[in-house]
């Protein structure tokens, strides 16, 4: 009589490499939804850093003083609080105000939860002719602003993000340093 061999796992077999594949999940997945999370957080800083390098570039391009405030239905809030979105415009007739045919564009709300705060009372930034960047009161600014996500005050790291504009109106971004980032 001929042996018949069937092919396949054993139950042992089937249990270790269950075993194996339930840690490497238990692992992984942790660091994933942390990479999620960032991944979020910047984006919504480069939704507000474009907007930010649109109102430059218009404004050397134009030769034009070029403002983006902080968004308020369609007007400028004249808030610190800029998570309600922003308006980049030129400013033909210099009255700091949004005026019919003005409008560049048109940028929405953060993301539910996140929001954005400069270090200082700044609720529009000025864009001359030639790049450089100045508060409507004139002043040169060498500011911050906080991006934070909706569990930032938990106090867990990597849940902000500071975007930093140096006097020549460029932007870097970098993350909430601890103890020093301060969200709402």
């Amino acid at each position: 009589m001929e042996c018949q061999r069937y092919a396949g796992f054993t139950l042992l077999e089937l249990i270790s490499v269950l075993s194996i594949a339930a840690i490497t999940l238990l692992l992984v997945v942790p660091g994933f939804f942390s990479l999620i999370r960032s991944n979020r957080l910047d984006a919504q800083a480069n939704h507000f850093i474009t907007a930010v390098n649109l109102a430059r570039s218009e404004a050397i391009k134009k030769n034009k003083t070029v403002l983006i405030c902080a968004r308020q239905g369609n007007t400028c809030s004249g808030k610190d609080s800029w998570q309600e979105g922003w308006i980049v415009f030129v400013d033909r007739d210099r009255d700091n105000i949004v005026d019919q045919n003005e409008t560049i564009q048109w940028f929405e709300p953060l993301t539910q939860g996140y929001s954005l705060r400069p270090n200082f009372s700044l609720p529009a930034l000025m864009f001359q002719g030639d790049g450089s960047v100045r508060q409507i009161s004139g002043a040169l600014p060498m500011r911050t602003f906080t991006l934070c996500s909706p569990d930032a005050a938990t106090g867990l790291v990597n849940r902000s993000r500071e975007i930093v504009m140096s006097r020549s109106g460029r932007m870097i971004l970098r993350p909430g340093r601890e103890g020093k980032t301060v969200c709402p």
